[in-house]
């Protein structure tokens, strides 16, 4: 995916952001420079697999300490006497915590390295998560899960910063690789977390099963700390000198971090909601047996899709009809899960899980593809504050709902209200040229 003017040739790296003079050129050259330090970028092959490699393991755990409590609500609420709202509220203080922090955590990356930053991280997630296991209380448990979700936010802000900065020349696969991790933590902790208490801890044993998920993020840590490459902070101001080819460029519009986070928002929605209200869903109508292959679609499908879309990213990012798309999906998927058999819910969250993940794949690398070196950590830090703080919503507001209505299929309204936001917003996207994107030839 290229940021190039519409005459501009393809490059030989299709994932690969243009070069701008504003990054790093004299006024009078009109010359652009490659932007990472070459001190900086991984070029050995082996010394790329093995952050390759880092990435995607962050990314797994980044995803599956908070997706390790959908598959044990209905215990921790009947445990700890919560009620719908409380519970909601347990699922989505992690995403409101993204959303409180992704902008600092982006201006914390550019000012002391996005290397550092991912660290600290690291140890939040692995520190809150050791001690929401050992500490199974109402209190403890919503002050830990505070700990992790401001861990998880530094090291999933820093990430597309450090892309940049190791990776200038392909981005997009960093970018699908850490998105990949993110959706393979998800569907371990979904699909493993009863199985494991079970075999370890007994049916009722949630706090073991927390706890267990924290033991891969304390080994991860240790292996950043040892293997991740140095990363420098980043400039904190775009250079207010620019190049006569800049001034004479057309105006383009361009897609705003305002809307690019309300669209990841929504598809974050519908993940995390469904994720939070599937099991106590099925509880309350008597259909438990059906939740662990229910979770286990919703959360599996995300895989394929994901690499589905880094094989077509080029020819799909940009453009209206996938998020128009995934969207009208979403929204008849929960209307067939509230009124279709139970039998058919595995095929309904397949979809919602497929949807969600379309739409991740498709935004979570824009922020680096699309911005320079200097303004990609504030860019992305405003992106998933948007995006975490419309997330945060469908949780929460489905166990108000679900208190109100004492229903439990109108838990599920904000997911099919965020479907009507995909639909709404992904139509009225500008054109593809608007993006500064070449489509590809033939």
């Amino acid at each position: 995916m290229e940021n190039v003017a519409p005459s501009s040739a393809h490059s030989e790296h299709p994932a690969a952001p243009s070069l701008r003079a504003t990054d790093s050129a004299t006024p009078s050259s009109g010359t652009s420079i490659l932007v990472a330090d070459h001190d900086e970028q991984v070029t050995d092959r082996g010394r790329t697999l093995l952050v390759f490699a880092l990435i995607i393991l962050v990314g797994v755990n980044l995803r599956s300490v908070i997706l390790a409590v959908p598959p044990v609500l209905p215990l921790i609420q009947r445990d700890l006497r919560l009620s719908y709202t409380a519970t909601g509220l347990l699922t989505s203080l992690p995403l409101l915590l993204m959303c409180a922090f992704a902008l600092p955590a982006g201006l914390l990356a550019g000012r002391f390295g996005g290397r550092h930053i991912v660290a600290v991280g690291l140890a939040l997630l692995a520190g809150g998560s050791v001690l929401r296991g050992l500490w199974p209380a109402a209190f403890p448990l919503y002050l830990f899960t505070v700990a992790l979700g401001a861990g998880i936010t530094l090291a999933q802000t820093s990430v597309p910063v450090l892309a940049r900065q190791w990776f200038p020349t392909r981005i997009g696969l960093v970018a699908a690789l850490f998105s990949d991790g993110l959706i393979l933590g998800e569907t371990l902790a979904a699909a493993f977390t009863l199985p494991l208490m079970g075999y370890f801890f007994g049916v009722d044993g949630w706090p073991g099963a927390l706890l267990l998920w924290s033991i891969p993020t304390v080994i991860v840590l240790v292996l950043w700390l040892i293997f991740a490459p140095p990363a420098a902070a980043t400039q904190p101001a775009r250079s207010a000198t620019s190049t006569p080819a800049q001034q004479e460029a057309p105006a383009r519009r361009r897609v705003s971090a305002l809307r690019l986070g309300i669209l990841l928002g929504a598809g974050s929605l519908i993940y995390f909601g469904m994720n939070a209200w599937i099991p106590p869903y099925n509880q309350a109508i008597g259909a438990e047996d059906a939740t662990p292959l229910a979770l286990g679609v919703l959360n599996a499908i995300q895989l394929p899709v994901g690499l589905l879309v880094t094989v077509f990213a080029q020819r799909l990012v940009g453009r209206r009809w996938p998020f128009v798309a995934a969207g009208a999906l979403c929204l008849v998927a929960i209307l067939g899960l509230v009124i279709a058999p139970i039998a058919w819910q595995p095929f309904w969250a397949a979809c919602l899980g497929g949807g969600s993940s379309f739409v991740f794949a498709l935004g979570i690398g824009l922020p680096a593809l699309l911005f320079d070196r200097s303004s990609v950590a504030r860019l992305t830090g405003v992106t998933l504050t948007l995006s975490y703080g419309v997330a945060f919503l469908g949780p929460l507001l489905g166990g108000a709902f679900w208190d109100m209505a004492h229903q439990p299929q109108w838990a599920f309204v904000p997911v099919g209200l965020a479907g009507l936001l995909l639909i709404a917003l992904g139509a009225a996207l500008p054109s593809r040229a608007n993006f500064g994107l070449l489509d590809d030839p033939a």
